[in-house]
């Protein structure tokens, strides 16, 4: 009678070999997220803020629409999906959470903290428009702090300097829509 040890190292090395290549061999894309918006066009209920807040804010939408992508972000009175700007207790700079199955009835809330963006903005109209931009990113499907070398407007650094989609942000745009 024949061993059968050779024949079973043999497929227990190429399902190793099978997985390993599985793994490691898919793009490496890694910034989609789920509970963004179906479609890249979608809009926000018309805003209205201080002089301080309102251009900062206006500018994260055009620094989106002005980007070579589907995104088409526009303000209307009558929208579901809302921006609520004001100090909350909590950490973070800004909150996107969306509601509904990932169709034509899905609605989005962004918060905005005023207290922890007055707190560590060393330019406050650029954080204003980066924290903005970034909320923006995750109606557009994109993940937060992609591992990516490139930089990014999903990414939690530059809060104060970069406040425009970059050329990574625009291609998982793309890829993405």
């Amino acid at each position: 009678m024949r061993s059968m040890r050779p024949a079973r190292s043999l497929v227990i090395t190429s399902l190793a070999t099978a997985c390993t290549i599985a793994l490691f061999a898919a793009p490496a894309h890694g910034t989609y997220w789920s509970g963004g918006m179906p479609r890249a066009d979608f809009s926000i209920r018309t805003y209205s803020y201080n002089p301080t807040w309102q251009g900062p804010l206006d500018n994260g939408i055009v620094n989106w629409n002005g980007t070579p992508t589907p995104a088409a972000i526009g303000k209307l009175s009558s929208s579901p999906n809302t921006l609520t700007a004001t100090s909350y207790s909590d950490t973070w700079y800004g909150l996107f959470t969306s509601s509904g199955p990932r169709d034509s009835s899905r609605t989005f809330t962004i918060k905005l903290n005023s207290r922890t963006i007055s707190r560590d903005a060393t330019n406050f109209s650029n954080m204003v428009t980066r924290v903005f931009s970034h909320e923006l990113g995750h109606g557009l499907s994109m993940a937060d702090n992609p591992s990516t070398s490139s930089s990014s407007i999903m990414k939690y650094t530059a809060w104060n300097t970069l406040v425009k989609p970059t050329t990574y942000d625009i291609a998982e745009v793309n890829r993405i829509y």
